[in-house]
C-alpha cells in the first residue's frame, strides 16, 4: 500500500465512519460529495452520520433518496441546535456549521472511538479505506498541512509550527476526550474572538497543537496548492505533478467554489459531473452577470497556462519568484 493510497481496492474489515457538519444550504455540495464518495468506494461499506443547521426537509429527502441507490451506506441525520454558540464569529461564506467539527466527540456515544470528518465542498476521487486506516496513536487527529500560514502570534502557536486544513480530518475521540478538547476548544474560541480568520480550523490548531499527525497532500488537495511551491509540501517536481494530475482528495478551499459562475478551478467540471447524478442536477449558478463573466475573461489565460501547460507554467512562476525576490533583495 502507498502513502496515497493507490487504486487497488480492499474491502474494509468494519463501516467506515463519516460524519458531515453541515448548513442547510450547502445541501446540494453535500449530495455532489456523497455521490463522489460512494461511486468511487464501492468495496467500502459506510455508517455515515450528517449533522445539520437549517436543513429543510426537502433537502433531506433529496439525500436519503440519494444514498438509497448505493447499497454500501447507512446513513443518518441529526440537528443540532448551535443557538447557545450563536456569538462564535462567522464571515463571508463561513456560517456557524463550520464550528459543529468541535461537539463530534459529544455528538457520537463514546463507544465511537474514531471517525472520518469531510466537509462538504470537496469531492473524494479514490479509494479511502487507506486514509481511514490511518494510524493515529496518541495524536487527536491526522491532516493535511495547510501551506502559507504565518499568523502564529495570533493563534499562541510556536513560531513554525505546523498548521492543518480541517477540511478532511480523521479524529481520535477517546484521546480527544481524554483531553476535554471540546471545553478547551469552547474557551479558546471565546478568549480569541477577533484572531480567528479561519474560525474552528484556527481554534483546532491552535489547542492541538503538536497532536496532529500529517497526511499526504493527496487526502486534500487544498485550492491554495495551486499556487504552492513542491518544496512547500515537502514534494519533489514530479510528485507534485502527480497530485495536480490524481489527487485522491479535492477540497474546494477559498471563498471562490466551482459552482460560481467566475471560478476557474481545474477540477470544476468533476463537480458538475457529480452534480449531475444528483437531484439537484438542474442547478444554474446565481451569480451569471457582466462582472463574473469580465472576472472569467481576466482569469482564463493564467488559468489556462496553468492547467494546460503545467511543465511550462510552474518552472516559469518560480524563475519569476526568485528573480522578484533577487530584486527586492537588492533594494534592501
Amino acid at each position: 500500500m502507498t502513502e496515497n493510497g493507490g487504486n487497488a481496492q480492499a474491502m474494509t474489515d468494519e463501516p467506515i465512519k463519516i460524519i458531515f457538519g453541515v448548513d442547510g444550504s450547502y445541501s446540494q455540495h453535500l449530495a455532489v460529495t456523497l455521490v463522489s464518495l460512494l461511486e468511487n468506494n464501492p468495496a467500502n461499506h459506510f455508517d455515515i452520520l450528517v449533522v445539520t443547521i437549517n436543513m429543510a426537509e426537502a433537502d433531506r429527502w433529496k439525500i436519503e433518496a440519494l444514498a438509497g441507490r448505493f447499497d454500501n451506506v447507512v446513513l443518518a441525520f441529526q440537528s443540532f441546535d448551535i443557538s447557545r454558540y450563536s456569538h462564535f464569529r462567522t464571515d463571508n461564506h463561513i456560517s456557524h456549521a463550520s464550528y459543529l467539527r468541535i461537539f463530534i466527540p459529544e455528538i457520537l456515544p463514546d463507544s465511537v472511538e474514531k471517525v472520518l470528518y469531510l466537509d462538504c465542498d470537496l469531492v473524494v476521487r479514490h479509494d479511502i479505506a487507506p486514509l481511514w486506516r490511518t494510524e493515529l496513536g496518541d495524536k487527536v487527529l491526522s491532516g493535511v498541512r495547510n501551506p502559507f500560514f504565518v499568523r502564529h502570534g495570533d493563534l499562541e502557536m510556536p513560531a513554525g509550527a505546523d498548521y492543518f486544513n480541517a477540511g478532511v480530518l480523521l479524529m481520535n475521540l477517546k484521546r480527544w476526550r481524554e483531553l476535554d478538547g471540546t471545553a478547551r476548544l469552547i474557551r479558546f474560541i471565546e478568549a480569541h474572538h477577533d484572531h480567528l480568520w479561519a474560525h474552528d480550523q484556527d481554534a483546532l490548531n491552535a489547542v492541538f497543537c503538536g497532536e496532529f499527525r500529517e497526511l499526504a497532500p493527496f487526502w486534500n488537495f487544498q485550492t491554495s496548492m495551486l499556487w504552492t511551491e513542491p518544496d512547500e509540501l515537502s514534494l519533489s517536481y514530479p510528485q507534485f505533478r502527480g497530485l495536480l494530475e490524481d489527487p485522491g482528495v479535492v477540497h474546494f478551499t477559498t471563498p471562490s467554489k466551482p459552482w460560481h459562475f467566475s471560478n476557474l478551478h481545474p477540477y470544476k467540471e468533476t463537480y458538475f459531473q457529480y452534480l449531475a447524478r444528483t437531484p439537484y442536477s438542474n442547478f444554474q449558478p446565481a451569480d451569471v452577470s457582466l462582472g463574473s463573466l469580465l472576472t472569467r475573461v481576466l482569469k482564463w489565460p493564467q488559468s489556462a497556462f496553468r492547467d494546460r501547460l503545467p511543465d511550462a507554467y510552474y518552472p516559469t512562476r518560480r524563475l519569476f519568484r526568485q528573480l522578484k525576490a533577487i530584486s527586492l533583495g537588492s533594494k534592501a
